[in-house]
């Protein structure tokens, strides 16, 4: 007995999919600060 149809299911496991990519790259940049990465691009 199910109460989501399909599409809904698959709506809800691309938002949490989502979710969980932008919690990623929030905690990878926070690891990796990129202010070292764009200084050493700028010197000539």
């Amino acid at each position: 007995m199910s109460w989501l149809t399909q599409q809904e299911k698959k709506v809800i496991c691309i938002v949490l999919g989502l979710l969980v990519t932008g919690l990623a790259v929030k905690y990878y940049r926070t690891a990796h600060p990129a202010a070292a990465a764009t200084s050493q691009l700028l010197k000539p």
